[in-house]
């Protein structure tokens, strides 16, 4: 074999390791990565060890386990941004912020995190500054309650991982029990809530985006100061970040939902 044929080997190899990864709900070892693309463990290792020297991939430092990596999720977000998601998203997260005041997001998960795509600020009072490519907790956020919508349970419960989850604030849920009741009545809203689980001083609602087949692809949210939270304003941003929600998924292809069917989709999906 020449060394042109020895390269391109490796470099199918390597892609074919970055698509078990993208494709596992779970790290998985060297041994497994070997078995799947059928080559021996030490091989495999130089392989996943070159992804993450370029970040490509991660190691969970517990398990020596690997998972895809945050320059992975960069390029594949360059599509992104270049395309369609960013592209719908963005009009509607503006007007989010300049109309109605919101600090607005987009974020979509990968592995166990949040991560954030666009964030627009608005000119009032509060100020979060979350750089496109950052990091966040699924539990703690609107967002990341937002992704984990159409979930089961038990999905949910291997994602977070084991009892107590981190406590950012003194509002955070760290047990799994509560957090599911709260997911399963935004599952009848088709909306989450973030009242001070995340950051001190922030009240934030987040809504799922569908693709035509239905799955969640993403979220958007709006934050508020919590000295601005009344019944009437949560009701009122609720229905924005809905009706925003609804309308990107529609131009990502998403059925068009009726109220009625909207309300059994809900309570059978579990948001």
């Amino acid at each position: 074999m020449t060394y042109t044929q020895k390269a391109n080997q490796s470099v199918t190899r390597a892609l074919q390791i970055m698509q078990i990864l993208a494709e596992s709900d779970e790290p998985l070892g060297v041994r497994e990565l070997a078995r799947q693309i059928r080559v021996s463990p030490a091989i495999a290792q130089r392989l996943v060890s070159a992804l993450m020297e370029s970040g490509f991939a991660e190691q969970d430092a517990s398990t020596r386990k690997y998972r895809v990596g945050l320059r992975a999720f960069t390029v594949g977000s360059a599509f992104l941004s270049g395309d369609v998601l960013v592209r719908e998203v963005k009009p509607e997260l503006q007007e989010l912020s300049d109309r109605h005041g919101l600090n607005s997001y987009l974020a979509v998960r990968r592995g166990k995190s949040v991560v954030y795509l666009v964030t627009c600020q608005s000119s009032g009072p509060i100020t979060i500054k979350t750089a496109p490519g950052a990091l966040s907790y699924l539990h703690s956020t609107s967002l990341g309650k937002a992704l984990l919508c159409n979930l089961s349970d038990d999905e949910i419960q291997r994602l977070l991982g084991p009892e107590p989850y981190r406590k950012l604030t003194a509002r955070t849920k760290t047990r799994l029990a509560p957090l599911l009741r709260e997911l399963h009545a935004a599952s009848r809203d088709g909306t989450a809530i973030c009242d001070e689980e995340n950051l001190v001083g922030v009240f934030a609602i987040g809504a799922p985006l569908r693709d035509a087949s239905e799955q969640t692809i993403a979220a958007i949210s709006g934050a508020l100061p919590r000295h601005d939270v009344t019944k009437s304003r949560v009701k009122a941003v609720e229905k924005l970040i809905r009706e925003a929600a609804d309308r990107i998924s529609i131009r990502l292809g998403a059925p068009i939902r009726s109220s009625a069917s909207k309300r059994r989709t809900l309570r059978g999906s579990r948001c």
